[in-house]
């Protein structure tokens, strides 16, 4: 398939690719749709095996973005970046302003922020060479951490998903795995042990394990094969992107999957084996909203609390998306998907579109 295909298949507006030669700079935008607003997305630095490697994952993550964004009831679209790094130390000053300016060059239709690889102190370089970044510490002008409203929003999608598949209205006793015990998991882990939750957790790092026994030493913590092991009533994946595999979704030994990781199912096959072996699955994209609620309220300089209450509005749109997928005999993936495209298609049918300059009539939320 060539780059065109891919693009046109997935819907994609287009790609930029970024080079500087004396810094270094590697680097891709990608932008899927601008019907709502202008893309905003992580910037994304991390070593690649291969550039064609990089594309996908950019491509990937962009139109996940656009539906994250549908769904969420922002104004916003979809996008990404990836920079390509060979190692950690190539992430240089001369590097990051580089590439800022090269965000620049698309005149705000991207908008970046963190993601895997890039921290605020990134940004904050960052936001020196360019007015698209967002994102920041509370201290350079920010709204702070977006992992903790990602957590909480993961937290009520799990609210929603208890609701839907065992209902009920609290989790006192409820089992949980966490894959991941990064800052999404550990807040997280937080929000399930006041609520009464019994909770194990995994994760490759030791140091990140050890902050949780120190914290929580009732908390079980077991490596993460024995995690797939574990009769729990919700499996959380909170680590990296296309850990349920379909031998895993053969094996899991969950009633719910609700977590906060990015694309955490390999493909839609695994998809269809929860949904066959009843296991209800909360649509990644639409309970890890709360980081890009966050940005999206430091775009428009709105406040902390108001993130957070939108936030708390993430129970009512999973129900919403559990209801919707029964009605229509789809799973809910597919039916959080074709919620967030009625959203898009409903304000071009009006005559609006963001990246196109039609702006007759603002989009309206959700």
């Amino acid at each position: 398939m060539s780059y065109f295909d891919m693009l046109q298949t997935r819907g994609h507006e287009g790609v930029f690719f970024c080079s500087d030669p004396q810094s270094g700079l590697r680097a891709m935008i990608a932008i899927h749709d601008t019907t709502l607003g202008p893309a905003l997305g992580g910037c994304r630095m991390k070593s690649y095996a291969s550039e064609a490697e990089a594309l996908t994952d950019v491509l990937r993550l962009s139109r996940a973005m656009t539906y994250k964004s549908a769904m969420a009831g922002l104004n916003l679209g979809g996008g990404k970046s990836v920079v390509i790094l060979d190692r950690p130390e190539h992430k240089t000053p001369d590097l990051l302003k580089a590439f800022a300016e090269r965000i620049n060059l698309l005149k705000g239709n991207y908008i970046g922020a963190g993601d895997v690889g890039s921290n605020t102190d990134d940004l904050k370089v960052m936001r020196q060479h360019s007015p698209y970044i967002t994102g920041l510490a509370e201290a350079d002008g920010g709204l702070g951490d977006s992992s903790i409203l990602t957590a909480l929003g993961v937290f009520r999608g799990i609210q929603a998903a208890v609701f839907q598949k065992l209902g009920r209205s609290d989790l006192d006793g409820i089992k949980v795995a966490i894959q991941g015990a990064g800052k999404v998991g550990f807040h997280l882990l937080e929000h399930l042990l006041n609520a009464g939750c019994i909770v194990f957790i995994s994760d490759l790092n030791d140091a990140a394990l050890a902050q949780v026994r120190e914290c929580y030493p009732t908390v079980k913590t077991c490596d993460i094969l024995r995690l797939y092991e574990q009769e729990v009533d919700v499996f959380s994946p909170n680590a990296i992107g296309g850990a349920i595999t379909e031998d895993i979704a053969h094996a899991l030994k969950a009633r719910i999957v609700a977590g906060g990781a990015n694309n955490p199912l390999s493909s839609e096959k695994a998809a269809q084996i929860l949904h066959q072996r009843g296991i209800l699955y909360a649509p990644d994209f639409v309970i890890n909203a709360g980081g890009v609620i966050m940005v999206a309220c430091e775009v428009e300089h709105l406040c902390f609390e108001a993130a957070r209450e939108k936030t708390l509005g993430i129970y009512e749109t999973t129900l919403r998306v559990f209801q919707f997928a029964q009605k229509s005999h789809l799973l809910p993936w597919n039916a959080a998907q074709k919620l967030a495209l009625n959203r898009i298609e409903a304000a071009q049918s009006r005559g609006y579109h963001y990246g196109r300059g039609q702006h007759t009539e603002r989009a309206a939320l959700v």
